[in-house]
């Protein structure tokens, strides 16, 4: 299975990262079943969040291999959650009007937005952003107090390492329970932690 994780400048790292180790991990166990390859805009280097990292990704939008999976990580500017540019938007779009699975990663949810495939679905993204969120996708039922939300063929997860929960809820649904705690054991994850409790938010947050 093709798994194309998106990077751009300012990508956040972890969102990226979480998503791609697990996926490395599960190969340990399912025969290697995922290919997983970076895509961009164009070809040229991007710079990370914080620009601390230098990112020279796989492939374009233009010349990658047609992806199983998408993965969506978010955009952390100056002034707060970024959304990819046109062009990704659009590939994101045709992508997932041929049923691709699709996962965003934290505020990766606000460029998924943009596409309009989460139009009448459930989503969930970062507690922080929850309210502004509702606020410019009104259509979008947020799920709070969750790491992440499955809606037919999208996944939306939490803030930042949620990413990884979200990704091995696919390895699950891919290969099956036991590769997805074998996964998850070798990463040193407990999925079934609870959620931190400074980000529980009340019931009425974005009413």
């Amino acid at each position: 299975m093709n798994v194309a994780v998106l990077t751009y400048d300012n990508v956040e790292l972890v969102d990226m990262h979480g998503p791609i180790d697990t996926f490395l991990r599960a190969n340990s166990y399912n025969g290697s079943r995922y290919n997983i390859y970076t895509v961009a805009a164009t070809d040229a280097p991007v710079l990370a969040s914080g620009g601390v990292v230098t990112i020279t990704p796989h492939y374009t939008i233009k010349n990658c291999a047609t992806p199983d999976v998408i993965v969506i990580p978010g955009i952390m500017t100056p002034d707060g959650a970024g959304i990819a540019d046109k062009a990704i938007i659009n590939w994101i779009k045709k992508m997932g009007a041929n049923k691709k699975v699709i996962m965003s990663v934290c505020i990766g949810s606000y460029s998924l937005a943009e596409t309009n495939l989460l139009s009448g679905k459930k989503a969930t993204t970062h507690y922080l952003s929850i309210n502004d969120f509702h606020k410019k996708y009104p259509d979008i039922t947020i799920i709070k107090n969750v790491r992440y939300v499955a809606d037919g063929n999208i996944v939306t997860t939490g803030g930042i390492t949620s990413g990884i929960d979200g990704a091995l809820y696919l390895v699950e649904k891919f290969d099956g329970t036991d590769i997805a705690q074998q996964t998850a054991d070798v990463m040193v994850y407990n999925r079934d932690n609870p959620l931190p409790p400074y980000t529980i938010l009340p019931p009425y947050y974005n009413d």
